[in-house]
């Protein structure tokens, strides 16, 4: 499956699988070395679709008399609460 068929859910989690493969004393280092590889690639995947949600919420704020959308821009405090 691509990155980008990949939902931000089904990623993480394989990111944690990654990650207890790699705390595995057992790994080789080729082994390692596709995991981390692998690892980097999914976190840009997850950091695009974060990326993408943040201007959507700059965009879906609010709405003028028109029904125009506003944009106010998001405050990076509210995703670093959130654990983003």
């Amino acid at each position: 499956m691509k990155d980008n068929e990949l939902t931000f859910e089904k990623s993480v989690s394989r990111l944690e699988e990654i990650v207890k493969q790699l705390d595995d004393t057992g790994t080789g280092l080729d082994s390692a070395l596709e995991c981390y590889e692998e690892g980097v690639r999914l976190l840009k995947h997850c950091n695009n679709i974060l990326d993408t949600a943040q201007r959507r919420i700059e965009i879906l704020r609010s709405v003028d008399e028109n029904g125009s959308p506003v944009i106010e821009a998001a405050d990076e405090n509210q995703f670093k609460t959130a654990g983003f």
